[in-house]
């Protein structure tokens, strides 16, 4: 897309509307921050930020706006920055050597004397929340404790800056309103830098705090506030790494910290984290019994919500390497028995005894679970124990039962398992299962089951077949034309017009006026032009007092 004919690409409706905020000045304080890097504001229900990025040829290699509109891919506020950025761009009186803002901004700086860098940073400072904000964190000692406090304060400023009147974020201000985390943060990782790693772990979790009360009173549609939670997260994982350059005593320290952080309700999921990354710590049975009487706490503090979670599946996982380490592999196995009925648990115990070549006791677990899930009506739990019976079946040479088996999964839709299966056939035999096997999918009528017959079609090359299913199906000409186009171009041909008619039957909007120009393009691409050109035609007459839908007709490009 380039800033000369941008139009072209975007629909009318939102190139008129974002015209009439460039005719009526609504672009304001457009800047190039760098080099052919540009932000400007855009007036509207509220003031919206626009970034655009422009090629040396005037392509629009970038562009954004972090206003809401998300039903195309260029809203109004873009349009209007990019009309207003070709008019300056091809205004002949403007330098367009001109340095960027940055650059013009440091010159300036440099041209003042120490005395009036520091009366202005004063005056700024003084006037400007935020400018003293950034200068107290810039100049704060990263080494007292007292310290998290003013990073709190730091943090809430920004997000009270940023909040509306009930204190709520709205997604477009997010960005913004943890801006202050984001800096807090960095003083973090500076501090794990110089090895100074108690205290990273500490601002590390007093970001984590204030973002996970963000969280209750914000929209994190995007994931930012959960990305800046997961950047404590590393942090604290990248500490732990370091332990072996912490005193004992420091080791004790950071545990504890982990731990008491762990224990926090308004972390959510993250909990779990914060006992796989403490875990790495427990180097005895004083620090196993403290990693313990934690994770005791969390399971009593909802008074059993987390029985047979999520939560209580990984806790057994990190319980189980535990008593490995300390009580011994027979203690772990003892372990795994008596936690069955945790499907991840199970899977471990049965994969423990394939290693160790106990075949009939892996086969017990795996047929037990089978039985057990049947009857709760659990159908994916039941297919991964006769998976692991299946490996059970490839390790002991149960060919009929690996066939049989083999067989059930390339049905369900599985294409690696039909590759499988047709290896255990010998090449005279494999006719009847091919037969039987595309039996089944016909029968099975779903759409893993049609992806799978036409997939095995394809890969066959029954062409006669598919073009059959596709006269069965026409709206999936646009998926399989181009394995019959060769072969039966007229019957492809017809399949594309009787879906284009009956696609546009149904279209009431632009976005469904694009479906059906899309699947014309597609009738070009197959080498329908004369079809195409002839469909068009009458879809014009027939439809003419559709001019949304006449506007994505001319937009078709007939080479």
């Amino acid at each position: 897309m380039n800033l000369k004919n941008f139009e072209k690409y975007v629909s009318s409706n939102i190139v008129n509307r974002g015209k009439d905020y460039y005719l009526n000045d609504h672009v304001i304080n457009v800047e190039e921050m760098d080099d052919r890097f540009y932000r400007a504001e855009v007036e509207g229900s509220e003031y919206y930020e626009v970034a655009v990025r422009i090629g040396t040829s005037g392509e629009i290699q970038f562009i954004s706006c972090d206003c809401p509109f998300d039903m195309e891919a260029i809203c109004k506020h873009e349009v209007a920055v990019l009309m207003e950025l070709r008019s300056v761009l091809e205004d002949t009186t403007v330098n367009r050597k001109s340095k960027s803002s940055r650059s013009l901004l440091s010159e300036q700086l440099n041209t003042l004397s120490k005395e009036q860098l520091v009366s202005l940073l004063t005056e700024y400072a003084l006037e400007m929340r935020e400018v003293k904000n950034r200068l107290d964190l810039y100049f704060m000692k990263s080494n007292e404790i007292e310290d998290m406090g003013q990073y709190v304060k730091i943090i809430r400023t920004y997000v009270k800056m940023h909040s509306e009147r009930d204190g709520f974020v709205t997604y477009r201000n997010v960005s913004r309103a943890v801006v202050g985390a984001e800096e807090v943060l960095e003083k973090a990782w500076q501090a794990e830098d110089k090895g100074k790693y108690l205290l990273a772990a500490q601002i590390s979790f007093c970001v984590m705090d204030e973002m996970a009360d963000l969280m209750q009173s914000s929209d994190d549609s995007d994931g930012t506030i959960g990305g800046i939670i997961e950047d404590c997260l590393q942090l604290t994982a990248t500490l732990v790494e370091s332990a072996d350059l912490l005193s004992p005593n420091e080791k004790q320290t950071l545990l504890h910290m982990l731990l008491q952080e762990a224990q926090k309700s308004k972390l959510g999921d993250w909990d779990l984290q914060l006992l796989e990354i403490a875990v790495e710590l427990v180097n005895d049975k004083e620090t196993r019994q403290q990693w313990e009487d934690c994770v005791r706490k969390l399971e009593q503090r909802e008074h059993g919500q987390y029985e047979n979670s999520y939560f209580t599946t990984k806790v057994a996982l990190l319980k189980y390497h535990l008593i490995c380490q300390f009580d011994g592999e027979q203690s772990g196995a003892q372990f795994l028995q008596a936690h069955m009925e945790l499907p991840d648990i199970r899977e471990m115990a049965i994969r423990e005894a394939i290693s160790q070549g106990r075949f009939e006791e892996a086969l017990s677990y795996a047929k037990e679970g089978e039985l057990l899930d049947t009857k709760k009506g659990y159908p994916g739990l039941v297919a991964r124990w006769k998976k692991l019976r299946l490996d059970i079946y490839n390790s002991t040479g149960g060919l009929k039962l690996q066939q049989q088996l083999t067989e059930e999964f390339a049905v369900s839709g599985e294409y690696e398992y039909y590759l499988q299966l047709k290896d255990l056939y010998e090449p005279e035999e494999w006719p009847d299962v091919y037969s039987r096997v595309l039996a089944a999918l016909e029968k099975e009528r779903s759409w893993r089951a049609d992806s799978m017959y036409t997939k095995l079609l394809i890969a066959e090359n029954e062409t006669t077949r598919l073009l059959e299913y596709i006269q069965r199906h026409p709206g999936t000409v646009v998926d399989y034309y181009k394995h019959l186009i060769g072969q039966y171009p007229s019957e492809v041909y017809e399949l594309f017009e009787d879906h284009i008619e009956s696609t546009m039957a149904y279209a009431s909007n632009r976005k469904q006026y694009k479906q059906v120009c899309q699947i014309i393009r597609k009738l070009l691409g197959a080498g329908g032009r004369q079809q195409g050109e002839r469909i068009m035609g009458s879809l014009r007459q027939r439809y003419a007092n559709r001019p949304a839908f006449l506007d994505e007709l001319n937009r078709i490009d007939i080479l």
